[in-house]
C-alpha cells in the first residue's frame, strides 16, 4: 500500500450470494483437478485470486451451513493442484477453517472428515459420455501425510487418536467419515504403516461386532481392503496378514458365531 488512499480494503461477500458463490468456486475449483495446469503457480493469478476470496468468505461465515460451503470449498481448492494445498496448509484461516472439528456438530465432522479423504484420494468421476476422468491431481504421499497430520495438529491431538474416535462414534454418519478418511489413509503404503503403528488400530480394523449397520460394515471392509492392496502389506508380520485375509476372506457382513453350551436338563 503506497497510501494513495483509493486502494479499498477486502470486499465483503454478498450474504445472500455467499453459499452460491463458494459453490461456484468448489465447482471452478474441480477444474482444477482435471487440468493442474489451470491452479499452478506459473503464470496464472487465479491460485491467488481465489486464495484471497475464500479468506474474503471466512471472515463472514455464520451457522453450518456456510461453514460446510467453505469446507467444500477450501477442500476443492486444496484438490486443485500441489501449489494449492500448499497455500491452504500454510495458512493458519483457511487451514482451521477446513480442519477444525472439536466444536464441530456430527454433521459437519462428517464433512470434514469426507473431504479430507477426498483430498487424499480423489474420487474419479465419469463425463458426459460416461468415460472415466483421470484426476490431474492425485497428492504425493508426502503432501497426503502432511494433511493428515495437520488435521490431527489443528485440533489438538493424534490424528489416528482423532479419526478413531470419530470411528466410535454413536452416530453412523461420523463414523462412515472416519472409515472413508482411514480407507483413504490406508491405500497408501506410508498411510497404512502410520495407521497400524497407532495402537488400538489394528484391533478397532478387525472387531465386527460394533459395527451394527450394512454402510458401516462395508465401509470397515474396504479399510482391511486397502491396507491389504497397499504395498504395506509386505511389511506386516504374517500373523496380522493371515488375520485380514480371513476377515476379507469371511466378506463384511460376517457374524462371529459365539460358542455357547446347552444347558443339559
Amino acid at each position: 500500500g503506497g497510501g494513495h488512499g483509493e486502494e479499498k480494503g477486502p470486499a465483503q461477500p454478498d450474504p445472500i450470494l455467499g453459499g452460491p458463490a463458494l459453490r461456484t468456486l468448489s465447482s471452478l475449483c474441480r477444474l482444477g483437478q482435471r487440468d493442474a495446469s489451470l491452479f499452478s503457480l506459473g503464470g496464472t493469478e487465479l491460485l491467488r485470486g481465489f486464495h484471497r476470496a475464500l479468506h474474503g468468505f471466512e471472515e463472514h461465515l455464520s451457522g453450518e451451513v456456510d461453514r460446510m460451503a467453505f469446507v467444500d470449498a477450501v477442500s476443492s481448492f486444496a484438490s486443485a493442484s500441489p501449489d494449492a494445498i500448499d497455500l491452504v496448509l500454510d495458512d493458519p484461516v483457511l487451514r482451521d477453517g477446513w480442519l477444525a472439528v472439536t466444536v464441530a456438530q456430527p454433521k459437519l465432522k462428517s464433512v470434514v472428515l469426507h473431504s479430507v479423504a477426498g483430498v487424499i484420494d480423489p474420487a474419479t468421476e465419469t463425463d458426459s459420455c460416461g468415460d472415466t476422468m483421470m484426476n490431474a491431481n492425485i497428492p504425493s504421499d508426502q503432501i497426503a501425510l502432511r494433511l493428515y497430520r495437520t488435521l490431527g495438529d489443528v485440533n489438538g491431538k493424534d490424528t489416528t487418536e482423532l479419526v478413531l474416535g470419530a470411528a466410535k462414534s454413536p452416530l453412523v454418519e461420523t463414523r462412515l467419515g472416519a472409515y472413508e478418511l482411514l480407507r483413504a489413509v490406508a491405500m497408501r503404503g506410508i498411510g497404512a504403516q502410520v495407521l497400524l503403528s497407532h495402537e488400538g488400530f489394528y484391533d478397532f480394523l478387525l472387531q465386527r461386532e460394533k459395527e451394527t449397520t450394512k454402510e458401516g460394515k462395508e465401509a470397515k471392509f474396504d479399510i482391511v481392503k486397502a491396507v491389504m492392496q497397499s504395498n504395506a502389506k509386505a511389511l506386516l508380520a504374517d500373523n496380522i496378514v493371515n488375520a485380514m485375509r480371513k476377515f476379507l476372506d469371511q466378506g463384511p457382513h460376517h457374524i462371529e458365531s459365539v460358542p455357547w453350551e446347552l444347558a443339559t436338563e
